[in-house]
């Protein structure tokens, strides 16, 4: 009796064990699909787990879905955490994932993942069996508090938290403008139609309330008419919003469209408000994010409804925009150059002229990259990384310098200068 006895302790404490490590294990099926993004700070994700259970007599089927419904939950988590078609993950650079990866032991245990599941769907989408009758694979949707599972990656480490990423580098300065044609003024566009000022109100006030510095349309249009004369921006004569975010010194743009759709429900009409919205990089133009989200269906306000569908929209677009700004700051602070050649000189004076630009521009900057040279226009994206250079007087007054030495048939001016661009004449 002792002996049997003994038997079933040893067995019990062998389930047990293995109970306890696949509790503290990263999912095994990590398979998932974003849904939706809900309000701010939580995501829909639709997420598929698998799992195996066994008894006295043989397969366990309701501890094999019980099991599965576990994995589903972490790799609903897991998906948040690295990301997938349609969703950022939360941990991009690879230090974080290094960081990360020393605090997984007890990370995954149920408990833990549980903290971070606000919402779960009370019934199975699919349930199957697999491997030979061995498994079970079921697939459920979830709702993951994307904004706890950053505070807790803050707190432990993991993440740096706004405080010291606004210490370090600054929070990027941010000016929002409805996309419009080729050609046409977003500014006009602004003025004269109410649901398209909402949404320039809600994406402003969706940035000033996470303290990012934010241009108004009123101070860029006022900024733009007196500098529009003097840009010359090769290729981009159309694209009015790039122009406009340049002339005002803006780090990164953000565009904008907004469609309420409404219909009936019986006698009460319902209303759903979808903004998409990219991001731009504002010296080069180049996309660092687009997303759509959605309000909900109801009777509210268009106003309303447009609130909430930015909300939704600019999550995604927000954390790749983070991204970008802690890596480019690395390189130091960015300026487009553009020499405006309004001096008559002969052709080998303008080689020597463009000569002269470049050899300045590499001496001074770290990184420097030519966009145009042509008759009237020399135009560049340069990375200045020298604390004495930080600011644009102080490039300025480095650059004439080192540009008058190297070309001594011209005289540099400045023209227009702010955080961004850098407008000067060679005469």
């Amino acid at each position: 009796m002792k002996q049997i006895t003994a038997l079933i302790f040893s067995i019990l404490l062998v389930l047990s064990t293995r109970t306890a490590v696949a509790q503290s294990t990263p999912p095994v099926s990590r398979e998932a699909t974003f849904v939706e993004a809900v309000g701010e700070a939580e995501v829909m994700i639709r997420a598929r787990g698998v799992g195996a259970a066994s008894g006295f007599f043989g397969f366990d089927e309701e501890g094999s879905v019980k099991n599965a419904e576990t994995d589903a939950r972490k790799s609903a988590v897991y998906f948040v955490l690295y990301g997938g078609a349609g969703l950022d993950g939360i941990l991009k650079a690879s230090d974080e994932k290094k960081k990360f990866s020393a605090i997984e032991s007890d990370f995954w245990d149920d408990t833990n993942v549980g903290k971070f599941i606000s919402w779960e769907a009370a019934h199975l989408e699919s349930r199957v069996k697999m491997a030979g009758g061995e498994k079970i694979r079921v697939e459920k949707q979830f709702r993951v508090h994307r904004r706890a599972l950053i505070a807790m990656l803050v707190d432990r480490r993991v993440l740096a938290s706004v405080e010291e990423m606004t210490e370090e580098a600054g929070l990027p300065t941010i000016m929002a403008l409805p996309e419009v044609k080729s050609g046409q003024n977003p500014l006009e566009i602004l003025k004269g139609d109410n649901v398209i000022k909402q949404g320039a109100s809600a994406i402003e006030s969706f940035l000033t309330y996470r303290k990012y510095n934010v241009i108004a349309p009123d101070q860029a249009e006022q900024i733009f008419q007196q500098q529009k004369g003097q840009l010359s921006l090769k290729g981009k004569e159309e694209d009015l919003s790039y122009a406009i975010a340049l002339s005002v010194g803006s780090d990164i743009y953000i565009t904008y469209s907004v469609t309420v759709d409404s219909r009936y429900v019986g006698s009460s009409q319902v209303r759903k408000a979808s903004v998409s919205v990219r991001a731009y990089e504002t010296t080069t133009a180049r996309l660092l994010g687009t997303e759509t989200g959605y309000s909900d269906e109801s009777a509210a306000p268009a106003t309303a409804l447009v609130d909430a569908a930015v909300g939704n929209a600019l999550g995604n677009v927000m954390s790749r925009i983070n991204a970008y700004w802690k890596d480019d700051s690395k390189n130091g602070q960015q300026y487009k150059v553009i020499f405006n050649i309004t001096g008559q000189f002969d052709e080998d004076t303008k080689y020597d002229l463009a000569d002269a630009a470049a050899k300045t521009l590499k001496k001074l900057c770290n990184r420097s990259k030519e966009n145009v040279v042509s008759d009237k226009t020399i135009d560049y994206l340069v990375w200045v990384t020298d604390k004495d250079m930080q600011s644009p007087t102080g490039f300025f007054r480095e650059l004439r310098k080192e540009f008058n030495a190297n070309f001594t048939k011209g005289k540099l001016r400045q023209v227009n200068m702010n955080r961004k661009l850098m407008l000067l004449s060679v005469e």
